[in-house]
């Protein structure tokens, strides 16, 4: 009882109160907004993880801690030796040209080091409409120009994992050679990738295909020109195109091409091993020796069985180097790389 007469006390109290308010004062004023300082904030980019595979790693050969990562689907990257981190660099890429995103070659200037190459393109299938591209920058990878290109590229397709298809001239840095997929050979540009022409005289354009029934297009495709390597003792000078430079092929009975002309004649290397991909080759000028790691198939999915092989370039010795029995790889080779302070 004691409980109710309180209540109603209250309740009479609150509707006096009311009665006698103004009009307007039961909608209180909204409290003034705080103008946020346009500096007020710091913008950076949300870590993602996941979004494909990173096929490749490329160091740039005279300068320390210069670096780039690229990825089938998610762009490239630049190292920052300062704070440990990747910095994204085609972000500005929109839905327009989405496949720009699939990244299947990075060239880094050693001359140069401010330039940088990619050569990008998701599918060379009817998945990604348009043709790929040789992106370049002079500013390491901050702005881009393009180069279309009359083909596709596949950043994401079997084989991304070889490589690289894009290399720089170390004594002509204005000379790149790009490896293309789908039978379209070999291109050479000679402005520091403003054109690009196809290299007519290298006889072989590949054959390997992971799987030629594939009625998409996916499997189905020729994996093409899998990796260009220049041997930089044979250049005449700065300015002067190297002399020597290797090209390797998916076709497991002719991986390797050699040129010691700066590109105007080609030759299979003879002696080489057949029955396997040449996924990298990378060279040791110093002691004139040619890496190479082999699969039998291109990847990145699958794969069984692969060698190390090391050809003299003096002499056109192949020997077998590999660390374990060929029953044993499982997957084969498929990376390679050349200590370049202890070569």
């Amino acid at each position: 009882m004691r409980r109710t007469r309180i209540l109603t006390v209250l309740l009479a109290l609150a509707a006096g109160l009311l009665a006698g308010s103004p009009p307007g004062a039961l909608a209180a004023e909204p409290a003034p907004r705080t103008a946020v300082a346009a500096d007020s904030y710091t913008w950076k980019n949300a870590r993602i993880d996941g979004g494909g595979f990173v096929p490749g790693i490329v160091f740039n050969r005279t300068e320390k801690d210069l670096a780039y990562a690229r990825t089938d689907i998610g762009g490239a990257y630049r190292w920052q030796e300062e704070s440990h981190t990747w910095t994204p660099l085609l972000d500005h890429v929109g839905w327009d040209d989405w496949g720009h995103t699939g990244v299947v070659s990075v060239a880094s200037d050693p001359v140069d080091p401010d330039r940088v190459y990619a050569a990008v393109g998701t599918y060379t299938n009817d998945w990604d409409p348009t043709n790929g591209a040789v992106l370049r920058s002079a500013d390491r990878g901050a702005s881009w120009e393009k180069a279309d290109l009359p083909f596709k590229l596949g950043g994401n397709m079997p084989g991304r994992g070889m490589g690289e298809r894009l290399a720089v001239d170390p004594h002509d840095n204005d000379v790149l050679y790009l490896g293309a997929p789908s039978g379209h050979g070999l291109w050479r540009s000679t402005d520091a990738g403003v054109t690009w022409s196809e290299v007519t005289a290298f006889p072989n354009p590949g054959n390997y295909a992971q799987d030629p029934s594939d009625t998409s297009g996916y499997a189905s495709d020729n994996q093409g020109i899998t990796w260009v390597t220049f041997d930089e003792s044979t250049g005449g000078g700065a300015g002067t195109a190297t002399g020597t430079v290797y090209v390797g092929v998916a076709d497991k009975e002719n991986a390797v091409y050699r040129s010691t002309d700066a590109g105007a004649t080609w030759e299979r290397l003879a002696g080489q091993p057949t029955g396997h991909l040449a996924h990298k080759g990378v060279l040791d000028a110093e002691n004139g020796y040619l890496y190479l790691a082999y699969s039998d198939t291109g990847g990145p999915y699958d794969g069984g069985k692969g060698r190390l092989y090391r050809y003299a370039t003096a002499t056109g010795t192949w020997t077998d180097i590999s660390p374990a029995a060929e029953a044993d790889t499982y997957y084969g080779f498929s990376g390679l790389t050349v200590d370049r302070q202890r070569p």
